[in-house]
């Protein structure tokens, strides 16, 4: 049905990946309505693609859009229609493709696809985020469900990127698509907020600890916290986080760290900096993916601020956005305490 619905539409693919466009998808989603033929639709972004553009240029951009379309289409196969919405995004057709086992391992098996791919002379590691919706089990109208899926996208996309979201009306009905849009791209006001919480009141230690727990749920971290001199304390946990027996790390592996950054993160997809003593650290405690950023402020140090991810299952890519926030939390965090100190030399 596939093939014989969307031959009208092969003469205006588009013409950078070859794949069918928006009118196509939407077309035949109507058609599929029509039919009362229940269908999965599925929005996917290329995580920091603008990146991929700023860095190498759009000749490599326009590459690598290629490469993911026909990864894409090698991987739906028969099962489903690829288009491609525009830009980096790419909408999904999987029709009489609806429960919701077979609809994860679809997703799962279209985002390990894309650890396969490389670009030529560039260090890009291509990830996606996509969210899903279903009709009619979702809802039986079409702006509705391509709403759904987009809130979905949105929820992966604040949860960290590299990951799939299928919509459940008792998990994300309640999403105000625009407050996660904001949420997403308003990082001065963000910073802004954070500044406040920090210079609330007079107690410092619990406007930090306000500050963590703000973190800690809004960059969906599994465990947040400060260590210094081999001391973890005001701790953050995800309420569904089962691991709380975390450990500090050895000095010697922190200062290996900090030797030229004062940020260090490890995504947990990636394999490459297995150099670092820490990475032993991480995997012995069960850390799938962690971001440590030094607290230090005019050659004072005050222990570093740390984020870890320990389920697996989540996975996690540390986007750019995430790290300016945690290294702006712990300059932040440096400078309050630097005052703290002042003031006591004071009193």
């Amino acid at each position: 049905m596939n093939k014989d619905f969307l031959k009208r539409f092969e003469k205006n693919k588009d013409e950078l990946t070859g794949l069918f466009r928006r009118d196509a998808l939407s077309a035949y989603m109507d058609k599929l309505t029509r039919d009362e033929i229940p269908f999965s639709f599925v929005i996917l972004d290329i995580d920091n693609f603008k990146t991929i553009n700023d860095s190498y240029g759009h000749q490599i951009g326009d590459y690598a859009l290629k490469l993911v379309a026909d990864s894409l289409k090698a991987v739906v196969g028969d099962k489903g229609v690829v288009g491609r919405f525009g830009g980096d995004e790419f909408i999904f057709v999987f029709p009489e493709l609806v429960e919701y086992d077979d609809v994860w391992h679809m997703l799962l098996n279209i985002l390990q696809s894309a650890y396969e791919l490389r670009i030529p002379d560039t260090e890009v590691k291509i990830t996606y985020t996509a969210g899903v919706s279903r009709y009619p089990l979702d809802t039986d109208n079409i702006d509705v469900l391509l709403n759904l899926a987009d809130k979905a996208l949105y929820r992966g996309k604040v949860k960290g990127r590299n990951c799939f979201i299928i919509y459940l009306k008792e998990k994300h009905g309640n999403i105000n698509l625009q407050t996660i849009r904001e949420k997403v791209y308003d990082p001065i006001n963000l910073h802004a907020k954070i500044y406040r919480m920090l210079t609330s009141d007079d107690d410092t230690s619990n406007n930090i600890k306000a500050v963590l727990d703000f973190i800690g749920a809004y960059l969906l971290i599994d465990h947040v916290c400060m260590e210094e001199n081999s001391r973890l304390y005001l701790d953050y946990y995800q309420p569904i986080s089962i691991k709380r027996d975390y450990e500090p790390y050895s000095e010697e592996s922190i200062k290996e760290v900090f030797r030229d950054n004062g940020v260090f993160y490890e995504n947990s997809t990636l394999s490459s900096r297995e150099k670092y003593k820490i990475i032993d650290e991480f995997k012995k405690q069960s850390i799938y993916a962690a971001c440590i950023a030094e607290i230090k402020c005019y050659g004072k140090s005050f222990g570093f601020l740390r984020c870890d991810m320990s389920n697996v299952n989540t996975g996690r890519v540390w986007q750019n956005d995430d790290l300016v926030l945690i290294e702006t939390v712990a300059n932040q965090i440096a400078l309050v305490l630097y005052i703290d100190s002042l003031k006591q030399l004071i009193d």
